[in-house]
C-alpha cells in the first residue's frame, strides 16, 4: 500500500569494484559440470542481479539502525523483540485487525504502530519499498570464470567430513558494475541510514557466496547523490523535460551528521 505523493527523489550513482574473485550463485551447474555455477548473462559474463545488492544492503542497514536511534524488526519478532508486520507470525496475529479499518488516513496511522523503521523504507506486506537497486551494470571484467573445489565441513569437529567433496565457479576479480539506487520521499533518518551503509561500503565489505572463504570482496566508489524536490518547479520541470537532476554529493553525510548530533551519548544499540 502506498500512502504518499511522489515529493521528492534521490538517486545514487556508483561503481561496485570486486577486489577478488566472487561467486553470484545461479542455482545450476557451471562450466565443465561443475556443481556450483555463477549467473551469466547470454555471452557468458558475470551479472549482479538488483536483489542481491539490496539484500546486502539491508543487512547492513538492519546492523547500523539502532545506533542512529531507528528500529529493525530483522523480519522476526522473537529475535529483535519489535512487533512488525514483516514477521509472518505477528502478520497473522493483526492482519484481520488491520482490515476492519476504514480509510486510508486509519491504515496509515495504523502502520506507524506495526511497521519498524527499516521495513516502512524497504517495504513490508502492507506498503511497498521506497528504495529500488539496479541490477549491476558490467563496466570491466577479466573475462574469465575459474573453478574452485570445496569441501563439506563437520560444524561440530571442525573437520572435513569424508568423501563429501563439490567444486564451484567464481568469477574473476578486478569485475566493475556500475549501480544506481533510488529513493522516493526519503525521511532525514532514512537519508542517514543509507548515508552509514554507503560509508561502511566505501571502506570494503562482502557480497555473494563463500564469503568466509575470502571470496566476494568489493568496495563502492565514484559515488555521485542526485535529487529532485517535485514541489521546485524548475526542478520538476528540468527532471521531466530533460532528466537532469540535482547533484548534491553531500546529502547523505549531512543527514548522518545531523542525525548523529540529536542523539543522546548513550544513544545506540548493541551489534547484531
Amino acid at each position: 500500500m502506498s500512502h504518499r505523493l511522489l515529493q521528492k527523489k534521490v538517486r545514487i550513482s556508483a561503481k561496485l569494484v570486486f577486489q577478488t574473485a566472487f561467486h553470484i550463485g545461479s542455482g545450476k551447474e557451471g562450466q565443465n559440470a561443475s556443481d556450483m555455477g555463477v549467473m551469466k548473462d547470454e555471452q557468458g559474463w558475470p551479472v549482479l542481479p538488483g536483489s542481491s545488492i539490496k539484500g546486502c544492503f539491508r543487512s547492513n542497514a538492519e546492523k547500523l539502525a539502532s545506533y542512529l536511534g531507528m528500529s529493525a524488526c530483522l523480519l522476526d519478532s522473537d529475535l529483535s523483540g519489535l512487533n512488525c508486520v514483516s514477521d509472518q507470525g505477528y502478520f497473522k496475529t493483526v492482519h484481520d485487525e488491520f482490515k476492519k479499518l476504514n480509510g486510508e488516513k486509519q491504515k496509515v496511522e495504523w502502520l506507524k504502530d506495526h511497521v519498524c523503521d527499516v521495513c516502512n523504507l524497504f517495504g513490508s506486506p502492507m506498503q511497498s519499498s521506497r528504495i529500488f537497486f539496479s541490477d549491476g551494470m558490467l563496466t570491466d571484467w577479466g573475462g574469465s570464470h575459474a573453478i574452485r573445489d570445496g569441501v563439506v565441513i563437520d560444524r561440530d569437529s571442525g573437520t572435513a567430513r569424508d568423501g563429501l567433496k563439490f567444486d564451484f565457479e567464481v568469477s574473476s576479480r578486478d569485475t566493475v558494475f556500475n549501480v544506481v539506487i533510488d529513493l522516493e520521499n526519503p525521511l532525514e533518518e532514512e537519508l542517514a541510514l543509507v548515508g552509514a551503509v554507503l560509508s561502511e561500503w566505501e571502506t570494503g565489505f562482502k557480497l555473494g557466496g563463500f564469503k568466509t572463504r575470502g571470496l566476494g570482496q568489493v568496495v563502492l566508489s565514484d559515488k555521485k547523490i542526485e535529487y529532485v524536490d517535485y514541489s521546485n518547479h524548475l526542478q520538476l520541470k528540468d527532471f521531466l523535460m530533460h532528466r537532469k537532476m540535482q547533484e548534491d554529493n553531500n546529502l547523505l553525510d549531512n543527514a548522518l551528521k545531523s542525525v548523529l548530533e540529536q542523539l543522546p551519548e548513550s544513544e545506540g544499540g548493541a551489534a547484531c
